[in-house]
C-alpha cells in the first residue's frame, strides 16, 4: 500500500473536487480565473474539467518552484517560493495586482490552496515580514495562529486584496489544508475573502475530511480513525502506542500535528519523519507505519515522509541523535524508509496509518 510513489500519486489525484454547481451560475460579461497555492495547477485542471468553457478566460496561476504544472503552459504560471517568504513572493503579488488592474474583471473565480501565505505577499516592511515568517515556521504554533499573525503583518492578507477591487465579484473556491472548524477561512492567510466583504463568497472544494474518507474506503473495515488531529507529534505517538496495546488491526489519523523546532536546528525533516522516527522503537515486527504529507514535501526535506517497519534495524543512539538534531528524514532515508514522490500538487494535510500485518 503506497509503497510505489506512482500508486500514491494516482490515489491522491483521483480525489474529486466540488465546484458547487458552478455550471448553473449566470455568466458575467468580463470574467477571469486565478489559482494560487500548492494545488493551484491541479485545481485549475479540475476546474476546467467541470467547466470546459472557462478555458477561454484570462488566467493567472501562482505555484511553488518545482511543482507539477499538470500540462498547463508555463507562460500562464508565475513561480514563487514556499515555505519561506522571499523577494519572489512580493514580485508575484505585484504581478497578480497588475493582472487584476489591467482586466478589472466583473467576476473572478479564485482557486486557493495551502502554501499561498508564502507565495504572495505585500507589506510595509518586507524584511521584517520575512523574518517573522521564518520564526513562525519553527514555532510549533497551530496554523490558525500562524496565519492570524501573518494577516496582521500584511497589506493583502485577511481579505485586504479583495477589498482593493470592490467592484469585482470574488467567487473563492478553497482546497483547505487547515483541519480546524472554519479552517477554509484562513487558508493562505486568505487575501481574497472576508466575512464582512459583500463582494466575496467562499466555497469549500475539498478539505482533510475528503482525504480521510477516501483512505477509509481502501483500509480494512475495522480501522480505528481520528480526523482533524491538531495535537503534538508526541501526543500522536501516544495514540499509536495505545492502538498497539489494544491490538487494533489498523489505525488512521489525518490532520496536522504540531512540532516545535529550535531556531538553531539545521537538520533535514518534518512532522511526518519526526513522528516516524519517534515511533520506530515501539513498532513490533508485525506492523508497518505510514507517515506521509499529502503535498509530497515533509518539512524542509525532499521526501513526503516515511514508511517504517523492522526490515532494517536503526541503532538507538542514531535515533536519539537524529531526533535531537531534527534530522529525522536524513536518517530514515539512510535506512531505506523515506518516501520520495516529489510535490504531488495535492495539499490536504498529513496522514498516518498504523497497520498490523496479516
Amino acid at each position: 500500500m503506497f509503497h510505489d510513489p506512482a500508486g500514491y500519486l494516482d490515489f491522491l489525484r483521483s480525489l474529486e473536487l466540488d465546484f458547487h454547481g458552478i455550471k448553473s451560475w449566470r455568466r458575467g460579461r468580463n470574467e477571469a480565473v486565478a489559482a494560487v497555492g500548492k494545488s493551484a495547477a491541479f485545481m485549475y485542471k479540475r476546474f476546467l474539467e467541470s467547466c470546459p468553457e472557462m478555458a477561454q478566460l484570462p488566467v493567472f496561476i501562482v505555484l511553488p518552484h518545482g511543482s507539477d504544472t499538470f500540462g498547463i503552459p508555463e507562460e500562464r504560471i508565475v513561480f514563487s517560493t514556499h515555505p519561506h517568504i522571499t523577494k519572489e513572493s512580493f514580485e508575484a503579488a505585484e504581478r497578480l495586482l497588475g493582472f487584476l488592474a489591467k482586466i478589472r474583471p466583473e467576476r473572478i473565480y479564485l482557486l486557493l490552496s495551502g502554501g499561498s501565505s508564502a507565495l504572495l505577499e505585500k507589506s510595509c516592511d518586507p524584511e521584517q515580514t520575512m523574518k517573522v515568517n521564518d520564526g513562525l515556521l519553527k514555532s510549533g504554533l497551530p496554523i490558525t495562529e500562524m496565519n492570524r499573525i501573518r494577516i496582521e503583518n500584511s497589506l493583502i492578507k485577511g481579505g485586504k486584496l479583495a477589498a482593493l477591487f470592490p467592484k469585482t465579484e470574488w467567487r473563492v473556491f478553497v482546497m483547505s489544508d487547515i483541519p480546524f472548524d472554519h479552517g477554509e477561512r484562513l487558508v493562505g492567510s486568505m487575501p481574497f475573502w472576508r466575512e464582512n466583504l459583500e463582494n466575496t463568497e467562499l466555497y469549500v472544494s475539498a478539505d482533510s475530511d475528503l482525504l480521510h474518507d477516501a483512505l477509509l474506503k481502501i483500509l480494512p473495515r475495522e480501522t480505528r480513525s481520528f480526523r482533524r488531529f491538531t495535537g503534538s507529534v508526541g501526543g500522536l505517538v501516544q495514540i499509536l502506542k495505545r492502538s498497539l496495546e489494544e491490538r487494533c488491526p489498523c489505525t488512521l489519523v489525518t490532520g496536522e500535528p504540531l512540532l516545535e523546532i529550535p531556531r538553531s536546528a539545521s537538520g533535514t525533516g518534518g512532522r511526518m519523519s519526526h513522528l516516524a522516527l519517534s515511533f520506530y522503537k515501539y513498532l513490533p515486527e508485525n506492523a508497518e507505519l505510514f507517515a506521509i504529507s499529502s503535498d509530497g514535501i515533509d518539512g524542509n526535506s525532499p521526501y513526503a515522509g516515511a514508511i517504517i517497519s523492522k526490515k532494517a534495524a536503526i541503532p538507538d543512539e542514531k535515533i536519539a541523535g537524529a531526533l535531537g538534531e531534527f534530522n529525522s528524514a536524513a536518517l530514515l532515508n539512510e535506512y531505506g524508509f523515506a518516501v520520495e514522490s516529489g510535490a504531488t500538487g495535492i495539499n490536504l494535510n498529513d496522514f498516518v496509518i498504523l497497520k498490523l500485518k496479516d
